[in-house]
């Protein structure tokens, strides 16, 4: 019994047993540290590495006070020898951001972004692809397309490898109305993407709108290329079906429509947007939905008439939908912002349409259709916006999916993601505002 008494003393090992538990807690410190390790950034520098911390947390602040968030990516600049990229990136971003409340940051965010982008092989590419295709994006917004371009052909050669800036080249040509460069440049791409027949049928059928709509044979090379597209998506379906429409092959472009609506592409053959977002409420006019209404007077609609159609303040409609005659557009709200100088051509209308909740999305303009005009088949790119349409002056004649509707006084609430087609058959100019809301569903 006393020679047992020992293991009866063993109790202090009992007290070792918190220290053992503590094992596991220290070993784990390690891998939590290494988890930490790997969510840095590789192409950091070692002192941008060692300050990720305070850089992460001004990305992160960057979502609630972009203001603030550039003050801290300035000075984290600062404090790294004013040479740090990830802090610069920082800083253009947030300027980005800003333009959402002062349009007038548009030009401060561009500057940004162009003197990082001119480190160019200097710069990680990690932080020059986006920092160049949000410096191309803001050009492009600002009208200065062809500024656009000459920045790409400056530093794409650094990533010519990259499908995705390759085809933002071919899509901008496009934009600055230069489709034989586009084609040109797309002919260097691999032609079984079918990103790229995308955008060389764009291109063709870009070619076929600049000579009035009159030789059908770019139209006939888009819909070939979009024929050979091994993926159909609803883009290159609702494209192929335009093409084949304006080239005077309406029975195919129902084919077209009828078969992807069997595989399922399309809902239906009506409703075509380049980019379906499914679970929506699809219908091509929308008698139930209540809007707020504007009260627009006599004397406001013929303000329209004087001071932009007589003036001819308005432009082409674009789009290449003009069949035949002018169809106008004179644009009131785009871009998230109202138009200062369009507005105060017609100050009261905007006015109380902004009083009333619209221009919140989309666009807000006035459409013109001269009488003997006529568009062609057409749908909008996306089903997440609805069209509210104000009648001022003359008749329109609308024919919308299997509806046909006349404008004249009453305001009509359509999906425009649905195939339609506007006509004026009458002797004055037919006038309508056409103002976007949310889909109802969003």
């Amino acid at each position: 019994a006393a020679e047992e008494a020992p293991a009866a003393e063993e109790a202090p090992a009992a007290e070792e047993a918190p220290a053992a538990e503590e094992a596991p807690a220290a070993e784990e410190a390690p891998a939590a540290e290494e988890v930490e390790e790997e969510e840095i950034p590789s192409y950091l520098t070692d002192k941008e590495k060692e300050k990720w911390s305070d850089i992460k947390a001004s990305f992160e602040l960057m979502k609630t006070d972009a203001g603030a968030a550039k003050e801290q990516f300035d000075q984290l600049n600062n404090d790294l020898g004013k040479r740090s990229y990830i802090s610069m990136y920082g800083s253009a971003l947030a300027l980005e951001k800003l333009i959402e409340i002062d349009p007038k940051q548009e030009r401060n965010a561009i500057q940004a972004f162009r003197v990082l982008v001119n480190f160019g092989k200097k710069l990680p590419k990690e932080i020059m692809k986006p920092a160049l295709k949000s410096v191309v994006n803001l050009l492009i917004k600002s009208g200065r397309v062809r500024m656009a371009v000459s920045t790409l052909e400056k530093y794409l050669p650094h990533h010519g490898d990259d499908l995705e800036l390759n085809l933002i080249l071919v899509d901008t040509h496009i934009q600055n109305d230069d489709p034989e460069k586009a084609l040109e440049f797309a002919s260097s791409l691999d032609q079984d993407v079918t990103a790229v027949k995308v955008l060389q049928a764009r291109a063709h059928m870009v070619t076929w709108d600049k000579n009035s709509g009159g030789d059908v044979d770019p139209l006939n090379k888009a819909a070939d290329i979009l024929l050979s597209a091994t993926g159909k998506t609803v883009e290159v379906v609702s494209m192929l079906g335009e093409c084949l429409q304006k080239a005077g092959r309406g029975d195919e472009a129902l084919k077209v429509f009828e078969e992807a609506v069997a595989a399922g592409i399309l809902t239906s053959v009506h409703q075509r947007p380049d980019t379906l977002t499914p679970g929506l409420k699809g219908q091509p006019v929308w008698t139930e939905l209540q809007l707020p209404a504007v009260d627009i007077t006599p004397e406001e609609k013929e303000n329209i008439v004087q001071a932009v159609i007589y003036k001819g303040l308005f432009g082409d409609m674009g789009g290449g939908n003009t069949k035949e005659g002018v169809w106008g557009y004179f644009g009131l709200y785009e871009d998230g912002k109202w138009l200062s100088e369009e507005c105060k051509a017609v100050p009261r209308i905007c006015k109380k349409l902004q009083a009333a909740g619209y221009g919140t999305v989309g666009k807000t303009y006035v459409s013109i259709l001269y009488p003997s005009s006529a568009t062609y088949p057409h749908s909008a790119p996306s089903n997440e916006i609805l069209h509210l349409i104000i009648p001022t002056s003359g008749s329109t004649n609308l024919r919308i999916a299997d509806k046909n509707l006349v404008l004249s006084e009453e305001p009509v609430v359509i999906d425009p993601s649905f195939d339609k087609e506007f006509s004026n058959e009458g002797a004055d100019a037919a006038v309508v505002i056409v103002t976007s809301v949310p889909h109802p569903d969003l």
